[in-house]
């Protein structure tokens, strides 16, 4: 469902997705955002839309961090690709299938 969910609003042009993991008690991404728009009012609607289709209830808020380099984003992917790792979830990230990574 969240894939679904992920892709429609890809194709609606409402964010780009590198990167998205569903850990047991959060998620993590790397998106972009029109200015227009904003990551406020995307993330509000695709929170709403995901909850009302998987009865998913989110916390309250978000976390965002502004990526200014390449390299940060490089940095911010491994994090993240290695966060069920650290946890002790999976023994090696490709082990994890709670991920979407866009193809092509």
């Amino acid at each position: 469902m969240l894939a679904t969910a992920i892709e429609q609003y890809v194709a609606a042009e409402k964010w780009w997705v590198d990167l998205f993991l569903a850990m047991p008690d959060h998620w993590h991404a790397l998106a972009s955002f029109r200015e227009v728009t904003g990551i406020c009012g995307v993330l509000r609607d695709w929170k709403r839309f995901v909850a009302k289709q998987a009865g998913v209830v989110w916390q309250d808020g978000f976390f965002d961090h502004r990526l200014r380099s390449r390299e940060s984003a490089d940095q911010k992917w491994h994090y993240i690709r290695l966060n069920p790792v650290r946890k002790g979830l999976v023994a090696k990230p490709e082990d994890w299938k709670y991920v979407w990574i866009p193809e092509g």
